[in-house]
């Protein structure tokens, strides 16, 4: 068994003596110097049906003579709402038919551009894109992509789902990457995105070809099969394999193909309705009419998000490009399909990891979005704008949500934006889902709060600096260290919080509310702040220069924003930044350059991505990392720091003797065990992200304050798109094949962390792999329970023994006796919500066909 469980009790000397630092008052946000949320105009979003929800729903589009609007959920359903009467009709119903697992479902919708027209009562139509199969509730890889169209019931004000009318069936061996999205042009043809076939083994099939089926691309058709423009279709699509018997067949019909499409075949060698070619996974699409551009968001498989700006005949290279990085696996084709297109915007997928392309803005209620293009990430649910600016190399982007924490609605368990839809009358609609299909998902209203001033452009005026040159600070701001710093490419820091105060921390508002294992919740208008300094030589000792000084304030509604200063060459003022920039320093060695490197100041955006709501935004304030000595300049003498802080009551409660409390470590201090500077280093650079709720779909989790065997790490298989496929994320006694290793000793775009690194930390990779190589194979073997911690603050942490065989059936009694909680898993570690129960003592009862475990435990 490994040893962590025990190093959580390590002894600290602690010197116990109180030096004197009367506090002084500042008040929130010191002195009102910064503003209570991140400056500009602020977005937010409300609920404007707060009675109604829906099961995933994806797209909005405006239902014709009306103020309604037509929501399509993933389920198989249809709904026309109204938002002006909380009201809501299931008007189309196919759930008996769509396949509603992985990434399938009910995902496009369009209707026909003349519906709602009385003159035209044939074409009184909603064409929907679907997944099916013979039993649509049956899991399974395979299925029918099927594009349909429905006829309107004017009696029952419904869409008939017995009018079916089917236009195209692709069978598709992969549930992913199926696209779907649609609109009619205004050449009244409809054009609809399709993906690959998913899986990296069927690509080859799938892409870079116009002779297959409906796969990788964006297709045109004429449903209104006009002979004047278009003609019968020619060749029908094929199949990658065979379906199961009874499946039916590939085929489409009831349509024409527009005479003036790119890739014409009379001779029916190659399928005719392709408009555009090379897509992996094209979700979002928007037709903007005023500049007839063809908006497309591609989702990326490991090294790029793309945006395209898509037009006629253009090939966008996937998938031996992804943006503009050529593939490893795929050779660019002899002979190129159409003309080559590169990316319109492109991300690193450490930013954006699931692109969702929303539309394009034209109405009046906001004119500072008027003309920006809106999209989303699924995973971060961080909402941006991109402006299209012509003549500009690179358009805009600009974060208006950097997720979905801290908004004063009520935001669906494990959510994800869907769709970002502007109405006719200016609203912009945002779907967002919950976890999977039976969790309810809602329908919100972005609104923009009242523009927020900017702080003082320079960092002089602040007043938290009485000298610039020495960094001296004004009073009542108190330094701090942490223990296991951050590795911030070769930079030293200094750290600074300002806890807002009357002049003695007396009151629950100006105080820390202290939590062992968890982190600390912080008074509103707290300011913490970090300067960076870097040495532009190679000898410790050697000329440093003042990079930026940041600061990190906790906001309204518990929600913080992180505001950057770049100081000027000459290291005399420090200046105010935005966007995210860049600036290189030639780094010395006995007088000659060694090397360049490249430092990033980040956006304010960026500040988010790492300091997540997740993780209450503070990253390095917290019990284990403080847990150890500072020297106070204002007294001379040096103390611990949370005797320190509770000696000045700063915490709510009195937190006793330090010595009891976890303490994590430097990486470099060789006389701690290894494991412990380890996993000290892991917490402090990584567990901002990797922690329970963190990074979608992957259950890595770095905090200190879990024992190792809770983590998923040792002999755990990697779960990241990014990763090598097959690694395990340790692979005991192998550092080479352990892919933490690879991807913290990379540099290229799979590097960990994804952001702020362009160096390697060598102490650290040398550590790490002398601890990998030290395990034996069977070091992560468990052969008992382990509940932790105990007592708990509402989450409890499972390890099911090894001999045990899974499912586990877990159940939490009351001490009466009553059934609190029961879920069955087949999952070895375990993590359980069981913050709606009330405080108290809890039987826990685990038990599988080997045995039964039986545990107490306590919920403060």
């Amino acid at each position: 068994m490994l040893k962590s469980i025990t190093f959580l009790l390590g002894f600290i000397g602690i010197v116990f003596f109180a030096p004197t630092l009367p506090p002084e008052a500042i008040g929130p946000y010191f002195n009102g110097i910064f503003p209570e949320s991140s400056p500009g105009g602020t977005w937010e979003l409300e609920d404007p049906m707060p009675n109604e929800t829906f099961l995933d729903p994806l797209r909005i589009i405006p239902f014709p003579n009306s103020t309604d609007i037509l929501l399509l959920c993933r389920l198989g359903e249809v709904w026309r709402v109204s938002i002006e009467t909380q009201e809501r009709q299931l008007i189309l119903d196919i759930k008996d038919r769509a396949f509603k697992k992985g990434e399938s479902g009910t995902v496009g919708i369009a209707l026909h551009p003349k519906f709602g027209d009385s003159t035209a009562p044939d074409k009184q139509e909603i064409f929907i894109f679907y997944r099916t199969k013979p039993d649509a509730d049956v899991w399974s890889e395979l299925g029918l992509n099927r594009l349909s169209k429905f006829k309107w019931d004017a009696q029952t004000e419904t869409f008939d789902e017995d009018s079916e009318e089917i236009l195209f069936q692709q069978f598709d061996r992969s549930t992913w990457h199926n696209g779907g999205a649609m609109f009619f042009g205004p050449d009244e043809f409809l054009y609809i995105s399709l993906g690959d076939e998913g899986v990296d083994e069927y690509q080859v099939d799938s892409n870079q070809r116009l002779d297959g089926g409906f796969f990788s691309g964006i297709f045109r058709i004429d449903v209104d099969n006009d002979p004047s423009r278009s003609h019968p279709i020619i060749r029908q699509p094929i199949a990658n394999d065979t379906p199961p018997a009874g499946w039916g067949n590939t085929y489409s019909q009831g349509y024409s193909i527009p005479n003036d499409n790119p890739w014409l075949s009379p001779d029916g060698n190659h399928l005719e309705e392709y408009y555009a070619i090379g897509l992996r996974s094209p979700y979002g699409m928007f037709y903007d009419a005023d500049t007839e551009k063809i908006w497309l968001s591609d989702t990326g498989s490991n090294k790029r998000e793309e945006i395209n700006i898509i037009s006629k005949g253009k090939n966008m290279q996937w998938p031996y490009m992804e943006g503009t990085r050529p593939s490893d696996d795929h050779e660019k084709p002899d002979e190129i399909i159409g003309e080559e297109q590169p990316p319109y915007y492109e991300f690193e997928r450490s930013f954006t990891s699931c692109i969702i392309g929303g539309s394009v803005y034209k109405g009046t209620q906001f004119p500072e979005l008027n003309g920006k293009y809106l999209f989303a990430d699924y995973n971060s649910d961080k909402l941006m704008t991109l402006t299209d600016v012509n003549g500009l190399s690179m358009p805009e982007m600009e974060v208006l949500l950097p997720n979905l924490g801290g908004q004063p609605v009520e935001i669906p368990e494990s959510p994800g934006i869907t769709g970002i839809n502007t109405m006719p009358d200016g609203q912009i609609l945002i779907t967002v889902m919950g976890e999977n299909f039976a969790a309810e998902g809602k329908i919100f209203r972005l609104i923009q709060k009242a523009d927020i001033p900017e702080p003082p452009a320079m960092l002089s005026t602040l007043g938290v600096f009485t000298d610039m040159e020495n960094l001296t600070t004004s009073p009542g701001i108190i330094p701090y260290r942490t223990n296991s710093p951050l590795w911030s490419d070769r930079a030293l820091k200094k750290r600074w919080m300002a806890i807002p105060n009357n002049g003695a921390f007396d009151t629950p508002e100006e105080q820390i509310n202290f939590k062992a294992l968890e982190e600390w919740d912080f008074p509103e208008g707290s300011v913490f702040i970090k300067h960076f300094d870097l040495p532009i030589t190679t000898d410790p000792n050697g000329e440093i220069v003042k990079l930026e000084t940041r600061f990190f304030i906790m906001g309204k509604n518990g929600k913080g924003y992180g505001l950057t200063y770049k100081w000027n060459d000459a290291g005399t003022e420090a200046f105010l930044q935005g966007g995210r920039t860049s600036k290189d320093f030639e780094i010395f060695e006995d007088g000659q350059l060694a090397f360049t490197q490249t430092w990033e100041y980040p956006s304010r955006s960026q500040c988010l991505t790492c300091h997540t709501d997740n993780a209450n935004y503070v990253l390095g304030v917290k019990t284990h990392q403080l847990n150890g000595d500072l020297f106070y300049p204002e007294t001379g003498e040096t103390m611990n720091q949370l005797a320190f802080l509770n000696q000045h009551n700063v915490f709510r409660h009195d937190i006793g003797n330090p010595e009891s409390y976890l303490k994590s470590h430097p990486i470099n201090d060789e006389s701690i065990d290894l494991e412990v500077r380890i996993r000290s280093y892991l917490d402090s650079n990584c567990s901002s992200c990797h922690r329970l709720g963190g990074v979608p779909m992957v259950t890595l989790d770095y905090r200190y304050t879990l024992p190792l065997e809770l983590q998923n790490m040792i002999n755990f298989p990697t779960q990241s798109p990014a990763s090598n496929q097959g690694n395990l994320i340790v692979q005991p006694g192998s550092h080479e094949t352990s892919e933490i290793w690879i991807r913290d000793a990379s540099l290229t775009e799979n590097r960990m962390p994804p952001l702020a690194r362009n160096r390697i930390d060598e102490v650290y990779i040398e550590a790490l792999k002398e601890w990998i190589d030290s395990f034996s194979a069977d070091a992560a073997a468990f052969s008992e329970l382990l509940l932790y911690p105990n007592p708990a603050d509402g989450w409890i942490n499972l390890r099911v023994n090894d001999e045990w065989s899974a499912p586990f059936q877990i159940k939490i009694y009351a001490l009466s006796g009553k059934l609190a909680h029961q879920t069955s898993t087949d999952l070895r570690t375990i993590q359980l919500d069981l913050t709606n129960l009330s405080q108290g003592t809890y039987i826990l009862d685990i038990s599988s066909k080997e045995g039964k475990e039986v545990r107490k435990f306590i919920l403060r």
